[in-house]
C-alpha cells in the first residue's frame, strides 16, 4: 500500500509527458470527505486507513495516472466555462460544488469589488466583468480540482472565459461520479439496514464505515468509567483500545476510535468517536453538545481543581453568553455568533443571533472583567458537577 506521498510521486512518474495541467502533489484525502475515494483527473482511486494514514492500491494509482496520460489535448479545442449553473449539494459536514461555479468564483474574486488590480480602481464601473488573464494567474494559477489546475488552462476569447474540452470532459465526468458517490444509499455494515441521513457514517481507524445505532450497542461496550484516574500514557502502550468502546458523547450510539485525555494533566477521560475527539480537540463547538462539560470534568486533576482546559475557557464563556444573552432557537454555531476578545481589565463579548426560521437578528454587547469572567466559569464547573453527581 502506498502513502499519500508516495502515491502523488506515482502519478506524476506515470504522467510526465502529459501535456495536460496536473498537480499530481495534491493527491491527497480531504478531510471530512463524504466517501473514501480520491479523485486524480476523473478516476476515483479508493483510499484505505492504517495506522491512522490513508494509503492506496498501487495497481488504482497507476492506473488513473495512465487513463488521465492517454486522453487527447488540443490546447485550442475550447468550450464555454460559463455552460450552465450549478448547484451545492451537502452531505453532513462536507459542501460538493460543481467545478465550473468553483472555478468562476476563483475568477470572480480575482477581480472582485473594484475589478482586478491590473486595472485603475476609478475604471472599475466602465470594466467588463472579467479578470484579466494575467492578474488571474498571478493570483490562483495553483488552485487545483481533483489534481488538475483549471484556472492555468482558461482563456479569454469572444467575451467570455473558455477551457480546453478535454479538461472540460474531465471535470464534468469527476462531477457526476463525485454526486453518485454521495447520492449512494448507505447500508449498516453489519446488518444491512438503510441509512435514513448521514448520521450513521462514522469514521473509525479504517476509514468511514456505514453502523447503525443497533449494531453499534451490539458489538461494543458502554464506557463505565473503568479508567477513571488513568494515565494515558498507560492505556496507550496497554489497552484497552478505545475502539471497543461506544462513543460517550454522541447521543446516537457511535464507534468510538482515541482515548480523549487531558493534555494538562495526562488522565484519561473517555472513549470519543473521531468526530468528537477532534471537536474536543479544536475547544470551538464541543461544549455545544449535551455532556460535553461533564466529560471533560472526568479528569480527576480538573475535578479537584475546579477548573476547564484551557482551550476551552473561552467556549465556556460564549456558552454562557448565548444562554444568558442569546436568542432560543438561534442555529448558528457558537464560535461564529458568539464573540470574545481578551483585552486590559477584562473581556469585550459580542452575541449575534439569528433565527433563520423567524428571520429574527439580534446583536447584544456585553463587557465582562476578569473577576466575572471567573466567576462564570467557576459557575459553570459547580453546575456541571452537581448534574454528574
Amino acid at each position: 500500500m502506498l502513502t499519500q506521498k508516495a502515491a502523488a510521486w506515482y502519478l506524476a512518474d506515470a504522467t510526465r509527458a502529459c501535456p495536460i495541467p496536473l498537480a499530481c502533489e495534491q493527491f491527497r484525502r480531504k478531510d471530512r470527505a463524504p466517501h473514501d475515494f480520491v479523485f486524480f483527473g476523473h478516476v476515483p482511486v479508493r483510499a484505505y486507513k492504517s495506522a491512522r494514514q490513508w494509503r492506496f492500491v498501487p495497481e488504482a494509482v497507476l492506473r488513473a495516472g495512465r487513463t488521465v496520460a492517454e486522453l487527447p489535448w488540443d490546447p485550442e479545442d475550447l468550450v464555454c466555462l460559463e455552460r450552465a449553473q450549478q448547484d451545492a449539494r451537502r452531505t453532513e459536514d462536507f459542501t460538493h460544488t460543481g467545478w465550473r461555479t468553483e472555478t468562476q468564483r476563483v475568477v470572480d474574486r480575482a477581480g472582485a469589488s473594484y475589478g482586478c488590480r491590473c486595472h485603475p480602481p476609478q475604471a472599475a464601473a466602465q470594466q467588463p466583468r472579467h479578470t484579466h488573464p494575467d492578474c488571474l494567474l498571478r493570483r490562483y494559477q495553483d488552485y487545483t480540482i481533483a489534481c488538475t489546475l483549471p484556472v492555468r488552462a482558461l482563456v479569454w476569447a469572444d467575451a467570455a472565459w473558455m477551457i480546453p474540452r478535454t479538461l472540460a470532459c474531465i471535470l464534468d465526468q469527476r462531477d457526476e461520479r463525485e454526486s453518485g458517490l454521495q447520492a449512494a444509499e448507505q447500508h449498516c455494515d453489519g446488518c444491512g439496514a438503510l441509512s435514513p441521513d448521514g448520521s450513521w457514517r462514522t469514521p473509525t481507524a479504517i476509514g468511514w464505515r456505514i453502523i447503525c445505532p443497533a449494531c453499534a450497542v451490539s458489538r461494543l461496550r458502554r464506557y463505565r468509567r473503568e479508567l477513571q484516574g488513568a494515565a494515558y500514557v498507560r492505556v496507550r502502550e496497554h489497552g484497552p483500545s478505545a475502539a471497543d468502546f461506544l462513543c460517550v458523547v454522541c447521543e446516537t450510539a457511535r464507534p468510538a476510535t482515541d482515548w480523549d485525555h487531558c493534555h494538562a494533566h495526562g488522565l484519561i477521560r473517555g472513549p470519543l468517536c473521531g468526530s468528537c475527539n477532534t471537536m474536543e480537540g479544536q475547544g470551538k463547538e464541543f461544549l455545544a453538545r449535551p455532556g460535553s462539560l461533564q466529560h471533560l470534568l472526568q479528569c480527576d486533576d480538573c475535578r479537584t481543581e475546579r477548573s476547564l482546559p484551557p482551550h476551552h475557557r473561552l467556549a465556556a464563556l460564549r456558552r454562557h453568553l448565548h444562554l444568558v444573552w442569546g436568542a432560543q432557537d438561534c442555529d448558528w454555531l457558537l464560535h461564529m455568533h458568539v464573540t470574545v476578545e481578551e483585552t486590559d481589565g477584562g473581556y469585550d463579548c459580542t452575541v449575534h443571533c439569528s433565527v433563520s426560521e423567524y428571520g429574527i437578528r439580534a446583536v447584544r454587547s456585553v463587557r465582562l472583567s476578569h473577576e466575572e469572567a471567573t466567576h462564570v466559569l467557576s459557575r459553570t464547573v459547580e453546575e456541571a458537577l452537581a448534574q454528574d453527581a
